[in-house]
């Protein structure tokens, strides 16, 4: 028999690590908002609420895929349906740089793993650069990844990076070098996290994209699972 113990929910603890979605959620400068419509009440029907709403796969927590940077949307290769799921479930580790605002490069990692007691990073790594999130306001100055941090983390054999920021390359970037890195070495990504209340260490990961097939972003509610 499999050892299912992990399973076993009431012995960990659970971290959301999401950010809320609503009509405040703030969205890159020119994306499409949340917005939601009302479609039926359960006042007017008697029987049930409905509603539909309207927003860039890019809003709030989210994990994009490779149609993001390059391609025809309408060939449906590199959508979002098309993640790889083991990147989005498995060993992660938390790494704590807050307060910073500057880009993460591969400095920061040798500087982290010559403090390990063990030289071998986890293969999903979620960067916490803030101490505060306030998800309803677009901060222009955050920290970002550099296409060199890229190159030292696949020869860690990491296959996920995470940050709590709108995008793992700053707003400024035009060719968004970090992203075409990401998916030069078939890294995946997740993007505005909230890991305010994760401290660094070692958890499991659980932020599955949804099957959408023809988008190039997927909302995720991204979890840490931590042993009681």
């Amino acid at each position: 028999m499999p050892d299912l113990a992990w399973l076993d929910i009431d012995n960990y603890d659970i971290i959301d690590i999401s950010l809320p979605v609503d009509s405040k959620t703030a969205c890159f400068p020119g994306d499409i908002q949340f917005s939601r419509n009302i479609t039926c009440t359960y006042k007017d029907s008697k029987v049930i609420n409905l509603s539909s709403f309207t927003m860039s796969p890019h809003v709030g927590t989210h994990a994009d895929s490779p149609i993001h940077i390059y391609g025809e949307m309408d060939k449906g290769e590199g959508m979002a349906s098309q993640l790889p799921l083991q990147a989005f479930i498995g060993h992660a580790q938390v790494i704590d740089l807050a307060d910073c605002f500057e880009p993460i490069t591969s400095k920061h990692i040798a500087s982290l793993v010559s403090s390990l007691d063990r030289t071998k990073l986890a293969p999903r790594l979620l960067f916490k650069t803030r101490h505060q999130i306030r998800y309803d306001v677009f901060e222009n100055n955050y920290a970002s990844f550099t296409p060199d941090l890229v190159e030292e983390l696949q020869k860690h054999q990491v296959k996920l990076v995470g940050i709590d920021t709108p995008s793992v390359d700053h707003s400024d970037s035009k060719g968004l070098e970090t992203h075409h890195a990401l998916h030069k070495y078939e890294m995946s990504w997740l993007e505005n996290l909230d890991l305010t209340h994760a401290k660094a260490g070692y958890y499991t990961l659980i932020a599955l994209p949804l099957k959408l097939t023809e988008l190039e972003a997927s909302p995720v509610r991204a979890v840490l699972l931590k042993k009681k």
